[in-house]
């Protein structure tokens, strides 16, 4: 039986204005919003809300759940909420859009730029001088703080914010080790809790401090297997078990960051909108339920602000590019296990040339410009010098980069001097429909031969509207109750919109914003204009573009789409 979403009677006044499935279909389909080219980096301080009224807030992350998934059918208990809530139209993931370098977003309020969590895939040669390493592996997070000298993430954290105002962040999740400990990556030194059951192979839960996953063992068992199911639901409910009758009544943290695994194994598997993606999103929103359900008796639904969001979008893969193995190829890298070039795939592909050379990086995006299967290419808007970036600190951002035909890395907030790539390489994405008729396909980086693909399998990680455009809700005491928010915001405004919320005003930075249109007490038209904007670049008959949502001139910027011009040929 699902849990119930209860109405909140006097808390708020019923409302609602239910957005149109064709709304939400269209700004799946067309990147709203603009922006011009102004650098983020004058970003100042994060502000508290002024009086909120919740203590507690639980952020759902709903991995690869689209948008256009939520309905009266398969997701009761997040269509109340939506419903009841603020709901943004316009929200975006972080590029490349996969799930650690969003994570690692939302646990810090910054991009890649300033985190170095530049990619799921990254090479980091003092890791390993030759092969990029899985984020997805908490061990291999702690290996690089170790090596960096604890600079695994290079910002202060959401919980390190927090932890400094006495207050607590507890992150739990079902999916990949690296993926919840980015949410808290700060726990293995005792700020907050991580606690993460998506990890068979562990003794006991992975967990910090570790003495909770000891407890959790004893009290909960084992995270369960899934070998051999159509899905990672067993993970999903043993997470959220322990949420409901540990984490809520005896940790009692202020802030929950919540990482619900599916549907994502489940889509990459057989697709957005099959029966067995279908059951996964069933039993998240029956798991939101019952946490709801659990708050209404621990007495706090009242106290508690709740946003429900997805790291990525969708789509389903009709296109492979093994983009190591077509440099050696071209003469462009010694051999696949070289370290002259080395391409860390992360749906998108992230392509370090060694010391970084000017005349390499040049020849690799001449090459990547004939080919058929490229979309768009980002380099810094610098030429690097003696083996480094040189870094462009005066006015605005540019949008194009150093190398004829590309974007800039600092456009799409992927400009990070020591981690960084020196250049970026998308694959082309359409609006065709899957076998189950859910919108979008898009090429991708993997290893096997390059051409096209069929069936089923699916990811994320391009450029793709498709798979930018992300589910956010914004429900509880301090939001306004059935809202449509075309306003554009993404994953890094979760952090500071939590700091508001948390009374935290620490004089610290982030790239993201506050949310302030959704607080219940912002007037609705107290708001900033969005501009819209699309960038073009060309290199003899290679065309491409760019669009971004842009706030606050330049101030907080959103890419929506990336393509190549392909009427160009």
């Amino acid at each position: 039986m699902f849990g119930a979403v209860n109405m909140r009677g006097g808390t708020h006044m019923q409302r609602t204005r239910v957005c149109s499935s064709a709304a939400i279909a269209a700004l799946l389909t067309v990147a709203i919003g603009g922006a011009t080219a102004a650098d983020a980096a004058g970003q100042g301080a994060d502000g508290d809300a002024g009086g909120a009224k919740a203590n507690q807030t639980i952020v759902f992350v709903l991995d690869g759940l689209r948008p256009d998934s939520i309905n009266a059918r398969d997701t009761p208990n997040l269509l109340r909420l939506r419903r009841e809530g603020v709901n943004y139209l316009n929200s975006h993931a972080v590029v490349p859009t996969v799930t650690r370098v969003n994570s690692s977003v939302i646990g810090s309020g910054s991009y890649p730029t300033r985190t170095g969590i530049v990619g799921n895939s990254m090479f980091v040669p003092d890791v390993d001088p030759l092969t990029p390493f899985s984020t997805g592996e908490a061990n291999n997070l702690t290996r690089l703080d170790e090596v960096s000298g604890g600079r695994m993430i290079f910002v202060k954290t959401l919980a390190e914010r927090l932890a400094a105002r006495g207050q607590t962040l507890a992150a739990v999740g079902s999916g990949s080790s690296g993926g919840t400990l980015l949410l808290n990556p700060r726990a293995p030194r005792g700020v907050g809790y991580m606690i993460n059951a998506g990890d068979e192979t562990q003794t006991a839960p992975f967990a910090y401090p570790e003495s909770i996953g000891e407890e959790i063992k004893q009290r909960f068992g084992l995270p369960p297997s899934t070998t051999g199911q159509p899905n990672a639901n067993a993970k999903v409910d043993y997470a959220q078990g322990i949420l409901r009758d540990y984490v809520l009544p005896e940790l009692q943290p202020d802030v929950i960051l919540n990482w619900l695994t599916e549907p994502d194994g489940s889509q990459h598997k057989y697709a957005a909108g099959s029966p067995e993606a279908i059951a996964a999103i069933r039993n998240d929103d029956r798991q939101i339920g019952l946490v709801l359900d659990r708050l209404d008796e621990l007495g706090l639904e009242d106290d508690t602000n709740i946003m429900a969001i997805s790291d990525h979008g969708f789509s389903v893969h009709d296109f492979n590019v093994n983009l190591s193995q077509e440099l050696v190829e071209a003469g462009l890298k010694a051999s696949a296990t070289s370290d002259d070039v080395v391409v860390a795939n992360s749906g998108s592909s992230l392509v370090h040339v060694k010391d970084r050379d000017p005349a390499k990086i040049r020849a690799v995006v001449a090459f990547l410009q004939k080919q058929s299967w490229t979309d768009t290419l980002y380099t810094t808007t610098k030429q690097p010098s003696r083996g480094r970036w040189v870094t462009d600190t005066y006015g605005s951002v540019k949008p194009r980069g150093w190398v004829p035909g590309t974007f800039s890395l600092e456009l799409i907030h992927q400009a990070n001097p020591e981690r960084g790539a020196d250049i970026i390489v998308t694959y082309p994405w359409t609006s065709r429909r899957n076998a189950f008729g859910v919108a979008g396909t898009s090429g991708k980086a993997g290893g096997g031969a390059t051409g096209p693909r069929s069936g089923a399998a699916s990811g994320h990680g391009s450029f793709s509207p498709y798979d930018i455009r992300t589910t956010f809700i914004a429900w509880g005491a301090d939001f306004k109750n059935g809202v449509t928010e075309l306003t554009p915001a993404g994953n890094v405004d979760i952090a500071p919109t939590v700091l508001a919320l948390s009374g935290v005003n620490d004089g610290l930075r982030s790239d993201g914003r506050v949310l302030r249109e959704a607080f219940e007490d912002t007037d609705r038209h107290d708001r900033d204009a969005v501009r819209t904007r699309t960038f073009k670049t060309r290199a003899g008959d290679y065309r491409a573009t760019v669009t971004i949502s842009d706030i606050k001139h330049g101030r907080y910027r959103y890419v929506d789409k990336s393509a190549r011009d392909r009427s160009a040929r």
